[in-house]
């Protein structure tokens, strides 16, 4: 038994991340940087330039097409890879009574053991991630749906037009349907940077900013 437990505490050097898969993550962070500055130069909400607004729209554009592709690229090999089975809809059951734990934890001022695992024996992981990883993925995903439709939408007003009216029948600001969208674009954009915080300070929370960088991680193994 005590050697079973030893075991289950033992820490292993594991490779967690492909090559592949951090330079697109870091392609995909930089690109939202980028997004989020040259968009404050465009918006009509934000008094902030850093270059001319005519400037800022043509990079934004550009760039936002990139980010659609990376986006895209990265969704195609996370699946390839098998990512996505961490993250699947079946396990978000799962991931609410984690988040519901780690609330009471942080309120009562206590530390939430990670659940992540390593099978030393069959050389893989048990489990990849803390299950709020999963309502944060979903969460991701949506952000980016809305933000590519929205985009789109404010890009090719005439042919995407049902997009500015829906978001103009959900927030009815003016004669113009694509007020509403540029608007819902801005909004969704802060969430972004809500979402970037709450993300890197999860990750440094549960020791997993090293392992984007160099693709290894120290996991508990366990030989069971």
């Amino acid at each position: 038994v005590k050697r079973g437990k030893m075991m289950k505490n033992k820490m292993v050097a594991v490779k967690r991340h492909t090559l592949l898969y951090r330079v697109l993550h870091w392609v995909i962070a930089a690109e939202i940087v980028l997004l989020l500055i040259s968009g404050i130069g465009v918006s009509d909400y934000i008094c902030a330039t850093f270059i001319s607004r005519g400037g800022a729209r043509g990079f934004h554009i550009v760039l936002g097409l990139a980010w659609i592709g990376t986006i895209t690229f990265f969704l195609y090999y996370f699946m390839m890879v098998g990512e996505y089975k961490w993250f699947g809809i079946s396990r978000i059951g799962s991931a609410i009574d984690f988040f519901v734990h780690e609330l009471k934890s942080f309120i009562e001022g206590k530390k939430v053991k990670s659940p992540i695992s390593y099978s030393a024996e069959e050389k893989k992981y048990v489990e990849k991630i803390v299950l709020t990883e999963v309502l944060a993925w979903w969460g991701w995903f949506a952000l980016w749906i809305i933000m590519v439709l929205t985009g789109l939408a404010l890009l090719f007003p005439e042919s995407l037009n049902f997009i500015n009216r829906f978001c103009f029948a959900l927030l009815p600001l003016s004669g113009r349907a694509v007020v509403a969208t540029r608007f819902i674009h801005l909004v969704v954009s802060m969430v972004f940077i809500v979402y970037i915080i709450i993300h890197a300070y999860a990750s440094w929370t549960f020791g997993m900013v090293g392992s984007i960088f160099s693709g290894t991680n120290e996991e508990p193994a366990t030989n069971d």
